[in-house]
């Protein structure tokens, strides 16, 4: 029989071991050069060396501020290029969100606001314009829909592929639908386009979105349906062929599905975007395959609503989303939602990694392809393997 004081060494050992697992990767927020202006839009470099950031400068006694564009070297978190853009871009989308995706070979940046009809495509070196794209040239104009309703048409999401030549554009128009679009880097034009039909691209909690193959020959796209709920009949999430624009398959998610990464042989991560009822169960980012239409895994972190915000690094193996405790008023409204960025093994499903308490809803996310670095909306955190 083992000595008592020999039984207890072995589970005070086993507790520091799991002490020490657990907190094998942590997550912690690491500062970004000092310079002026607020962060509207970033992405990691293909080679994870470089963080693009978009910053609007608000110009005193004007109605609209300064697109700067911003390019830190991440082992030294110095800025090694700024740049003003867009500065023909108009008044009323100035303070939008600004998205980015670096071409695949790292040379360019393509630029686009939300609600843009306009792609611009930049050297990433030199930050100086190579060219824009007009997604609609015959149809610049934008109409009142009635007092204080802007018509929207424009870009809601944008994508890059790892390895091809390239682009996805997702775009919401109120009176005609919705569209997609695939271009070339190298053309510096538009390749082809499709419609999607009518219906929502966003609700209180997220964004629908694109995202493309490695080599770019799929794009898959995130839908809603018109009311808050899917129809029994509703596909929300589709695959389709780049160069045709035909669909290949779709799927039926168990609720309404925002952003999405399509990952090799016909599997799919989705964030959710529909808000958890009162009894229901928390969300989590969900794995889908295409081939057979059902969920293979979940991403989870227990007690909190994992939803909204995600990105994923391939290469290291890794999934990003935020986890977050939401709070609604009496009409069912999210006024709140704190919580924490969560990094889960892609494989197992098991999370790695979390950060300190974010006290705000982050609803844009990017990881780097090294799976070290997160952008977490205005803030970069750095994935540490150590204690």
């Amino acid at each position: 029989m083992k000595h008592p004081g020999m039984i207890w060494f072995g589970v005070l050992t086993c507790l520091f071991t799991v002490k020490i697992a657990s907190a094998a990767s942590v997550i912690n927020a690491v500062a970004l050069p000092s310079t002026e202006g607020s962060v509207a839009g970033a992405a990691f470099s293909p080679d994870s060396s470089r963080l693009a950031i978009m910053r609007n400068v608000v110009v005193p006694g004007s109605s609209s501020p300064r697109h700067v564009m911003q390019i830190v070297e991440l082992r030294s978190r110095q800025e090694v290029a700024h740049a003003d853009v867009l500065s023909a871009e108009p008044t009323d989308l100035a303070t939008n969100v600004h998205m980015i995706a670096y071409s695949p070979d790292g040379r360019y940046l393509l630029l686009a606001t939300k609600g843009s009809d306009v792609l611009s495509i930049i050297d990433a070196t030199t930050l100086q314009p190579v060219n824009r794209i007009a997604l609609h040239p015959e149809a610049e104009s934008r109409t009142s829909l009635g007092q204080g309703h802007r018509y929207f048409r424009g870009v809601v999401s944008l994508a890059s592929s790892a390895t091809g030549d390239v682009f996805g554009v997702l775009t919401h128009d109120e009176l005609q639908g919705n569209e997609a679009f695939v271009g070339s880097f190298s053309s510096r034009q538009i390749i082809k386009g499709w419609s999607l039909g009518k219906g929502r691209t966003a609700t209180q909690l997220g964004q629908t979105s694109l995202s493309l193959s490695e080599d770019g020959s799929r794009t898959a796209i995130s839908v809603l349906p018109d009311q808050n709920s899917l129809p029994k009949g509703f596909n929300n999430l589709r695959l389709y062929n780049s160069s045709s624009g035909e669909m290949i398959k779709s799927i039926r998610t168990d609720g309404l599905v925002g952003q999405i990464m399509l990952l090799s042989g016909e599997n799919i991560l989705a964030s959710r975007i529909d808000t958890p009822g009162l009894f229901s169960k928390k969300t989590c980012i969900e794995k889908w395959s295409f081939s057979s239409g059902i969920l293979d895994r979940q991403f989870c972190d227990k007690g909190y609503t994992v939803s909204a915000a995600l990105a994923a690094s391939v290469t290291a193996g890794r999934v990003v989303g935020f986890a977050s405790q939401i709070h609604k008023s009496i009409e069912g409204q999210v006024y709140a939602a704190s919580g924490r960025v969560d990094v889960w093994d892609i494989k197992s499903g098991s999370l790695i990694a979390s950060s300190a308490d974010v006290p705000h809803f982050v609803s844009s996310l990017q990881v780097s392809s090294s799976g070290e670095w997160v952008m977490a909306d205005q803030t970069l955190f750095q994935v540490s393997t150590s204690p």
